[in-house]
């Protein structure tokens, strides 16, 4: 029994389940997380020891450990309110107010807002993040609130006709949480 080469034979069983590339940082390389580190998200020694780190899209200044600070409405581009209206009506539209389970679709969605993020100053990321998930929070409980007004016993989940959603969704009370004042923190009904 060689002790002294074990690791030799575990690094190369890692390349093999790594289908043979170079990179044994990755031992299991078709899973999607591993995939997703390929984007860039990957620290590296020195980020982590100069505490530059990532998020899993390769996005700096993502870190909410010890913070809270961050919790504050911004000012975010006009397209990515109309992404999050998108994702909030194929949330009703597609799945009837729920989630869904397609992860190639919350990649995409995640992808797109963290390509956004990139072209913010750091210290903005993580409110916009903020800003973002509570304009979709709000958005999903005026549509659930409409729907359960129209039909009572509606729970999520449960289809809802198309013309009652393209009713809601043509309301006023809805388009109008893409535009307004971002200083309107104060309120879960935020305007932005």
């Amino acid at each position: 029994m060689r002790i002294m080469n074990n690791n030799q034979g575990i690094f190369q069983l890692f390349s093999r389940m790594n289908g043979n590339r170079a990179n044994r940082n990755k031992p299991f390389g078709n899973t999607f997380s591993s995939r997703r580190s390929g984007a860039g998200g990957r620290n590296t020694l020195e980020d982590l020891l100069s505490g530059h780190y990532k998020n899993s899209y390769g996005v700096e200044g993502m870190c909410v450990t010890g913070r809270s600070d961050y919790k504050k409405i911004i000012a975010v581009s006009d397209e990515m309110k109309q992404h999050v209206l998108e994702d909030v009506k194929q949330a009703y539209y597609k799945y009837n107010g729920m989630s869904g389970d397609n992860e190639a679709e919350w990649d995409a969605y995640y992808r797109k807002n963290n390509e956004y993020y990139k072209t913010l100053k750091k210290e903005d990321r993580l409110s916009a993040c903020w800003t973002l998930n509570q304009l979709h929070l709000g958005m999903s409980k005026k549509v659930t609130a409409a729907i359960k007004a129209e039909m009572p016993d509606w729970k999520v989940g449960k289809p809802v006709p198309k013309e009652l959603l393209d009713k809601i969704f043509s309301d006023e009370s809805i388009t109008s949480m893409l535009c307004g004042n971002p200083q309107k923190a104060g309120r879960f009904d935020i305007e932005i």
